[in-house]
C-alpha cells in the first residue's frame, strides 16, 4: 500500500500558516477600520494609514528576507515570524493611538515577512513539480479560507463585546494553528525523508534537489526582455486594485453604504469563500489551459467585480453578495495566475531575485492603492471616483496581458529558492 506523499502534509502545514496570518492581518483586521473610526475620530485615509506603511516596509524587507532565506532554514525564519505575528495581534488588542496601531502593522509586515507567502513558496517548490499548479492553487486558497473564517469566528465577540475582544479571540485561535502546523507538519526539504519532487525516491547518485537541475535566465537576462516590464505593470497595477479594496471595503460597505455590524462579518465571508474558490479553480485551470489566456480572464472578472462594487446598494443585500463573489473570484484568480505567469516566465536560478523585483513594485503598488483610495474618500467624500479609476487600470492591465502572447515565455525551468514576499 503506497503510503501518502508527505509533501502533502507539509502542504497543509503551510495552508494553516498562511491561513492564519493573511487571513488575521490583512483580511479580518479591516473589518475594525468603521470601529476605529468611530472610537477615536480618524478619518478613512488615516486609518488605513498604517497598513500602506505595511507594504511599503513589506517591500524593504524583500531582499534582506531573501538574504537570510539563502542561508538559514525557511522552517527557522517561519517560526520567528509566527511568533512576531503573534506578539503584534497580542498588542492590536490594547491600541490606543494611531501610533500604536502604526507600530502593530510594522511589527506585523516583519513578521508576515518572515512566515508570508514568500517562504511558504520556497517549501511549495522544494516538494512539488509534477502537480505545482494544484499545490500553488491549494496554498493561496489559505489566504481566504482564512478570510472566509476568522471574520465568522470574531463574529460574536465582535457583535457582543467589541472589536478588541474579538481581536484577542483571533490571536488565540490563529495562534495555535500556526505553532502547530510549523512544529507537526512544516519541513524544508523532501530530501530529509528520502523523497524527491512529487514524492519520488531519491537516490545518492542521483540527486533529486530543485536547484541542481536548473537551467534558465538570470536576473539579467530578464531585465532584457519585454515581457519582463510588460508584466512588472501589469501585477503592480493588479495590486494597486486588489490591495486598496481589500483595505477599503469595509469602510465602503459598512460607513457608506450603511451595512450594519452583525452583517459585514457575513458579507467579509462570502467574499473570501468565492476568492478561496477562485484561487483553486484559477489554479486547476493553468494546468490545462495557458496561463496567459487564464490571467486576462481574471483581469476581466475583477474588473466585473469593480463594476458591481460601484453599483452596490446597501438596501439591495443581493448586489452585496453579487459583488462579494464576483471580485471575490476575480481577485483570487488574479492573484493566483501572477504568480504562476511569473514562474513560467523567468523560473530559473535566478528566480528568487526575480520574483523579488516583482514583490517589491508589487507592495509598493498595494501601498499607494490604499494611501489613493484613502485620499480620494476623504478629498470627495465617495469612493466612486477611485473605483472608476482602478476599472480603467484593469483595461489597461487586459490590454498588456494581450500584449504577452506575442512574447511567448521559454520552457519554464524549475524555480529554485524565491527570495521575496508579495
Amino acid at each position: 500500500m503506497n503510503r501518502v506523499f508527505f509533501g502533502w502534509w507539509v502542504l497543509l502545514g503551510l495552508l494553516l500558516i498562511y491561513t492564519a496570518n493573511n487571513g488575521i492581518l490583512l483580511h479580518t483586521l479591516p473589518l475594525f477600520y468603521p470601529e476605529l473610526i468611530q472610537e477615536f475620530g480618524w478619518n478613512e485615509e488615516q486609518v488605513t494609514r498604517p497598513a500602506s506603511y505595511f507594504f511599503i516596509l513589506a517591500a524593504v524587507l524583500t531582499p534582506i528576507l531573501g538574504a537570510l532565506l539563502d542561508r538559514y532554514s525557511p522552517r527557522i525564519i517561519m517560526a520567528v515570524g509566527i511568533v512576531v505575528v503573534i506578539a503584534c495581534l497580542v498588542f492590536y488588542g490594547r491600541i490606543s493611538s494611531l501610533g500604536d496601531l502604526t507600530l502593530v502593522y510594522l511589527i506585523a509586515a516583519v513578521g508576515l515577512a518572515g512566515c508570508g507567502l514568500v517562504p511558504n513558496m520556497l517549501i511549495l517548490t522544494r516538494w512539488f513539480m509534477k502537480y505545482r499548479g494544484v499545490a500553488v492553487g491549494i496554498l493561496l486558497m489559505g489566504s481566504s479560507l482564512g478570510g472566509a473564517i476568522f471574520p465568522l469566528i470574531a463574529r460574536e465577540a465582535f457583535v457582543s463585546q467589541g472589536w478588541r475582544e474579538a481581536s484577542q479571540l483571533l490571536t488565540v485561535v490563529g495562534g495555535i494553528m500556526m505553532v502547530a502546523a510549523i512544529i507537526l507538519l512544516v519541513r524544508n526539504r523532501p530530501e530529509d525523508h528520502g523523497l524527491s519532487l512529487d514524492g519520488a525516491e531519491s537516490t545518492r547518485s542521483e540527486p533529486s534537489r530543485a536547484d541542481d537541475a536548473v537551467t534558465g535566465l538570470t536576473l539579467g537576462d530578464a531585465l532584457r526582455k519585454p515581457a519582463f516590464y510588460v508584466l512588472l505593470v501589469a501585477t503592480g497595477a493588479l495590486w494597486f486594485c486588489i490591495v486598496g479594496v481589500l483595505q477599503h471595503q469595509s469602510i465602503f460597505l459598512g460607513q457608506d453604504l450603511g451595512v450594519d455590524k452583525a452583517s459585514l462579518p457575513v458579507i467579509f465571508s462570502v467574499f473570501f469563500w468565492a476568492a478561496m474558490i477562485g484561487k483553486l479553480m484559477f489554479g486547476v485551470l493553468a494546468d490545462y489551459f495557458s496561463k496567459t489566456t487564464m490571467l486576462l480572464v481574471s483581469v476581466l472578472n475583477l474588473m466585473a467585480g469593480l463594476l458591481l462594487l460601484r453599483a452596490a446598494d446597501g438596501d439591495n443585500p443581493t448586489s452585496l453578495y453579487l459583488f462579494a463573489v464576483v471580485y471575490g473570484v476575480g481577485f483570487s484568480g488574479a492573484f493566483t495566475m501572477i504568480q504562476l505567469v511569473i514562474a513560467e516566465y523567468f523560473a530559473g536560478p535566478s528566480y528568487g531575485k526575480i520574483l523579488g523585483v516583482f514583490a517589491m513594485f508589487d507592495s509598493v503598488a498595494g501601498s499607494l492603492g490604499i494611501k489613493y483610495l484613502g485620499t480620494l474618500r476623504v478629498a470627495d467624500g465617495s469612493y466612486l471616483p477611485a473605483i472608476n479609476h482602478m476599472v480603467g487600470l484593469c483595461v489597461v492591465v487586459a490590454i498588456l496581458v494581450l500584449a504577452l502572447y506575442r512574447l511567448a515565455p521559454r520552457p519554464a525551468a524549475l524555480p529554485t529558492t524565491p527570495s521575496a514576499d508579495g
